[in-house]
């Protein structure tokens, strides 16, 4: 099937939903090491690099995600250890963590499903007012 690649700036749909999904790893990877790096759950204070805690806390509320490598650019200037560190995490967990079956699994379910639903809704609506207008 062949898909334009003007509605997704000159590029693939696969090369758009892996821009996506390299944003949900990364971010998936950036909250491990936060939670690892908090250990006792107390944020900062317990952290035992609390410097590295606030830092990936700051970059995960206040810059934009959207593109991933960017946002681990900016973190790794900002703190390099941690960057070093989201970096390995996001590909471990992509590498052997992120079920990648499932995802596959859960698109189509979803897909099949918003499928019937808009059919019942649209026919619904289309017979209900051509029944309406023989009354």
């Amino acid at each position: 099937m062949h898909i334009p690649s003007d509605g997704f700036g000159g590029v693939s749909p696969e090369r758009k939903a892996a821009q996506a999904l390299t944003s949900l790893v990364t971010f998936a990877a950036a909250k491990a090491v936060l939670a690892q790096m908090s250990g006792s759950g107390r944020g900062a204070l317990g952290a035992y690099n609390a410097e590295g805690y606030r830092a990936l806390e700051y970059a995960l509320e206040n810059e934009s995600l959207r593109d991933a490598d960017a946002w681990l650019l900016k973190l790794t200037k900002a703190n390099n250890l941690v960057g070093v560190r989201i970096a390995e995490t996001r590909l471990a967990y992509a590498s052997t963590d992120f079920e990648w079956d499932k995802l596959k699994e859960l698109t189509l379910d979803q897909l099949q499903t918003g499928n019937e639903t808009t059919m019942r809704t649209a026919a619904a609506e289309t017979f209900g007012r051509s029944i309406e207008k023989e009354e």
